[in-house]
């Protein structure tokens, strides 16, 4: 036994498959695993460890989460009781993010008289290996033992790993960052603000709604598709990007009216949505890989991204977006995500509940709540701060506490509601069956607390069936903490020195629920495959020769050496596309080792609009000094940094992201691969006038890799 309560199984070398089994502790339960299933198995071969074999106490959860991450398999066997416990949620979870970690599927289902489509609709979870019980017969002993020696890929049966999460944090680091934090200054500096009369000014939301429609296609004229939007203004924002270069964005004011009322407001689909719809459509995401078990090569290709796989990406980036919004100072509160189904619900109507909904004064929300509310208060209605007994964490909570009772809220449950010589823990567990919002601080002391995991899930419990987050965290950022993983899927604001977070957690416990899917409780990660598929789909697809795309970049390359009076130099007509290992780039590539400064930015192509009329397009010209000057003979070449290797440097810098120092490298690599892949297979056409270079940009010089590149060409 290990000093934490976990069992020490890395002496066992009896060949014999580990598993983990996970059930409830009621007693029919537990009965029925320990003398039908246990047994059973183990008289094929395999070892089987429990919670029974741990020793109890305060470092019971970082003793499971160890365990599971040590064994092969977990075996979760799945009762009506299991589904109301907060330990088997958090062993489920423990064990699907083991999963993903892995790549390789690691659980497998048995049902005790329950069925399929009682269980929470997680993505992975659907496609675990499912075997009914009965003390009736022992069929399910053999389709267990298959299920559990069974070795079956993540990528094989979520080909698109999470697109979202990409997708989202290439919208945010691409464009939300920079527009957002300026765009209500902005807009009242326009000529278009100032002219308008007090009572349009009032009826002015400064906020950007993002259009996340069910579809995912995406609208781009929106007077043409709904009569009752009219384009008033265009309000040009120059911004500052990453590297110190310079972007121009136009942002669109339009009038929204339902013939009674009209409201003035920005409004976009975003770009980056348009990529599920493309796959959905083409079925690309069978392109991204191969893996073992075709026809005569041998191989095959993962299953196409289905209708089924748009819909749950499309929740993650709903709530995926709303996280990263809430975590950014800059950005909260200046946008507003709304999903909603376009097959049945008009652009208008969505725009007109929504914005009449931000500009109700004060007394407007009081007047509605009040409509709405019983007389009397219910329990569940009660609010409750947790926070350790660190007496700056105090001093917090009761700030908070205070601060919700100046705003009005009376239903909150002060410590001396509990029974005397309740743990910190245990407060939480208790306050979470009786309360409709917890708030905890989540600050250094609180994460000393060993069992803080586990009593947050607990919390969390209620809200996992009840589709709706209840839990919210309160993270102390200027102690730069990182968000465990088990708890990224809460709801959370950060303090701010200007006290901004109070309004925050007022806005939210006097509002409705916040919604979530439990499909969102699978931790980030996968990060390269949505940053892949917008790369193509929305960037490469547009810019390089093609059947839609004549005017393409490449065009330009002989005219703009010409112009510099260059006329016998050497310059592949392909777009080079570099991933440094570090991940750092900016506007120009550059060598980053200081002995080989050979890479010269020489000239640009001439301007192409594969994005529209007033968004022009060129790349950079490069000319590469030989490392023989003898061997000088006028090199070139057309080259830029992959956008999303600056986002994945962007990401590591946020907590929630899911990508840390340790994985960027790696989900650089990943994405080097599946973008090769992708646009080898995908668009064959297209292919050939790229290529990706992934290096290691600290011990490799590029100078060296683009002097080789560009003689290999000339000898082919």
């Amino acid at each position: 036994m290990e000093e934490d309560g976990s069992l020490d199984i890395e002496e066992e070398t009896d060949g014999k498959l580990k598993v983990f089994i996970s059930h409830s502790n009621e007693y029919e339960d537990r009965q029925t695993v320990s003398y039908e299933v246990v047994p059973k198995l183990e008289e094929r071969n395999i070892k089987i460890y429990g919670q029974e074999q741990l020793i109890a106490g305060n470092y019971v959860v970082p003793a499971i989460t160890k365990l599971i991450h040590k064994i092969d398999k977990t075996l979760l066997f799945i009762s009506k009781n299991s589904l109301k416990s907060s330990w088997c949620s958090l062993e489920l979870l423990i064990s699907l993010e083991k999963s993903q970690r892995i790549n390789r599927l690691a659980v497998v289902l048995l049902l005790y008289d329950i069925e399929k489509s009682e269980l929470p609709r997680i993505a992975v979870l659907q496609e675990a290996c499912k075997i009914h019980f009965t003390k009736e017969s022992d069929d399910w002993v053999t389709e267990v033992v298959e299920g559990l020696n069974e070795t079956k890929s993540i990528d094989d049966i979520m080909p698109a790993g999470n697109v979202a999460h990409g997708l989202v944090w290439s919208h945010y680091n691409g464009y939300q960052q920079y527009v957002l934090p300026v765009l209500k200054e902005k807009i009242k500096e326009s000529e278009w603000y100032k002219n308008q009369p007090a009572e349009i000014q009032e009826r002015i939301s400064f906020k950007i709604y993002e259009m996340v429609p069910k579809s995912c296609t995406v609208k781009h004229d929106l007077p043409k598709e709904d009569s009752n939007i009219k384009e008033m203004a265009t309000v040009g924002i120059r911004v500052v990007m990453r590297a110190g270069n310079t972007r121009n964005y136009d942002v669109k004011i339009y009038s929204v009216t339902d013939g009674i009322e009209t409201f003035y407001c920005m409004c976009e689909y975003p770009n980056v949505i348009g990529t599920m719809k493309v796959m959905e459509d083409n079925h690309l995401a069978r392109f991204s890989h191969t893996y073992p078990g075709g026809g005569e090569g041998g191989y095959t290709t993962a299953a196409p991204f289905t209708t089924d796989d748009k819909e749950l990406q499309l929740d993650r980036f709903y709530y995926t977006m709303n996280s990263v919004l809430s975590h950014s100072e800059t950005c909260r509160n200046t946008a507003r995500v709304l999903r909603f189904d376009d097959e049945n619900e008009n652009t208008s109507e969505v725009l007109m509940k929504a914005v009449r909904e931000d500009l109700l004064t004060v007394s407007e929300i009081k007047k509605l709540k009040k409509d709405n509310q019983n007389s009397s208060e219910t329990e569940d209605e009660s609010i409750y701060v947790a926070c350790s007994q660190n007496v700056e964490d105090q001093e917090k909570a009761k700030k908070i506490v205070d601060f919700l009772k100046r705003k009005g809220i009376t239903n909150i449950i002060e410590d001396n509601a509990f029974s005397p010589g309740l743990s910190y823990g245990q407060k939480l567990i208790a306050a979470s069956e009786k309360c409709k919002w917890l708030i905890f601080l989540q600050t250094k002391p609180a994460l000393k607390d060993k069992t803080l995991t586990f009593t947050v899930m607990a919390a969390l419990h209620i809200s996992i069936y009840r589709k709706r987050v209840k839990v919210i965290s309160v993270v102390d950022r200027s102690e730069k903490l990182s968000i465990p993983e088990s708890l990224r899927c809460v709801t959370y604001i950060p303090f701010d020195t200007d006290d901004n977070y109070l309004e925050d957690l007022h806005s939210i416990v006097s509002g409705e629920d916040i919604p979530m899917k439990t499909e969102l409780m699978l931790p980030a990660g996968d990060v390269a495959y949505g940053l892949a598929w917008n790369y193509v789909t929305n960037y490469l697809i547009k810019v390089l020769p093609g059947k839609e795309y004549d005017n393409h970049v490449l065009n330009g390359i002989d005219e703009a050496l010409k112009e510099k009076g260059i006329s016998n130099g050497i310059c592949p007509h392909k777009l080079y596309i570099v991933i440094p290992k570090s991940c750092s780039a900016g506007d120009v590539l550059k060598d980053k080792r200081k002995d080989t400064q050979r890479i010269i930015d020489f000239a640009k192509t001439a301007a192409v609009f594969p994005f529209g009329k007033k968004r022009p397009f060129s790349c950079n010209i490069y000319k590469v000094k030989a490392q023989n000057s003898s061997m000088e003979m006028g090199l070139y070449f057309v080259g830029q940094y992959a956008a999303p290797v600056a986002c994945l440097e962007e990401m590591k810098t946020c907590n929630i992201a899911g990508v840390t120092s340790e994985t960027m490298g790696s989900e650089a690599q990943r994405f080097y691969e599946i973008v090769t892949e992708l646009m080898t297979n995908a668009v064959p056409d297209q292919a050939p006038y790229c290529e990706f270079i992934y290096f290691d940009d600290v011990a490799d010089s590029l100078a060296d890799i683009m002097e080789q590149k560009i003689r290999s060409g000339v000898s082919d």
